[in-house]
C-alpha cells in the first residue's frame, strides 16, 4: 500500500478522487467505486449492518437489541478504506476525513432526512491528545451536502474511556457504559450519529442510550466504514 499512499497522502485536490487522483466530483470516482468493498443492505441486519444475516436481525441484536434503531456504512472494513481510515487517526492525516464523509454522504443520498446529525464525541482528554475529532470532520460535508443541522455541543462524552481498539468485544461494551451524557431535551427528534468505523457498536449504543434518555424518539449509525 506504500505507493498508493504516495499517491494520496500528499494530496489530490477536492475534485479529484481519493484514491486515483482522476478527476473526480466525488471523493471517490466511479471506477475506483466499484472496487470497494461495500455493505450489501438486502444481506445484512437491519439494526447494526452485520454481513451475511439474510436481511434479518443478527444473533446480537434479537437477543439484546441496542439504542440506535438501523446503520447505514458507506463501506466494509477492508482495504483500501481501513487503511484510509487508520492513516486519517493515527498518522496525523486528517485531512482524509472530509473526503471519507463525502464518501458517506453518497451513501445517504437516498436515506430518508433525520431531524440532525451528530458527531460521536470524543472526551476533552483524548480531543486534546489526539487535536481533532475525526467523526467531526466526516460530518462536516454530510451536514453541508444534505442540508442537515450539525450539532456539536449537546452530546458529552462524560468518561474518558479506554481505546476501543484494545478491548475484546465484551469488555467494550463495559468501557462504554454510561460513557456520553445529553442534558438538551432532545423529545421527538429523529437523530443520526456519525463515526468513521462500527466494530461492536458499542459506542454508538451508549451515544444513542444517552439521546433516548434525553426525549429523542429514533437514533441511526451512520459510518464510513463496519467491520465484516
Amino acid at each position: 500500500m506504500s505507493n498508493l499512499f504516495d499517491k494520496f497522502l500528499n494530496y489530490i485536490s477536492p475534485t479529484q478522487c481519493l484514491l486515483c487522483a482522476a478527476s473526480s466530483q466525488d471523493a471517490v470516482c466511479v471506477d475506483c467505486f466499484a472496487t470497494l468493498v461495500r455493505p450489501q443492505p438486502a444481506q445484512s441486519c437491519p439494526c447494526c449492518a452485520r454481513q451475511s444475516t439474510q436481511g434479518l436481525l443478527c444473533g446480537a441484536c434479537s437477543k439484546t437489541p441496542p439504542e440506535f434503531d438501523a446503520t447505514i456504512a458507506a463501506f466494509l472494513y477492508a482495504d483500501p478504506i481501513a487503511s484510509l481510515i487508520q492513516a486519517a487517526k493515527f498518522a496525523g492525516r486528517w485531512s482524509l476525513l472530509p473526503p471519507l464523509g463525502d464518501a458517506l454522504a453518497t451513501a445517504l443520498v437516498h436515506t430518508q432526512r433525520p431531524d440532525l446529525i451528530i458527531p460521536l464525541p470524543l472526551h476533552p482528554e483524548r480531543l486534546k491528545e489526539r487535536g481533532f475529532n475525526q467523526a467531526l470532520e466526516i460530518a462536516r460535508p454530510i451536514a453541508k451536502r444534505l442540508q442537515l443541522p450539525l450539532d456539536i455541543g449537546h452530546l458529552c462524552r462524560n468518561k474518558n474511556t479506554e481505546h476501543q481498539a484494545r478491548l475484546s468485544a465484551n469488555a467494550r461494551w463495559r468501557n462504554m457504559r454510561n460513557a456520553f451524557i445529553c442534558h438538551t431535551p432532545m423529545h421527538g427528534l429523529r437523530i443520526a450519529l456519525i463515526d468513521d468505523v462500527m466494530t461492536s457498536g458499542a459506542s454508538m449504543h451508549a451515544a444513542a442510550k444517552a439521546l433516548k434518555t434525553a426525549g429523542a424518539l429514533e437514533v441511526f449509525a451512520w459510518v464510513v466504514a463496519r467491520t465484516p
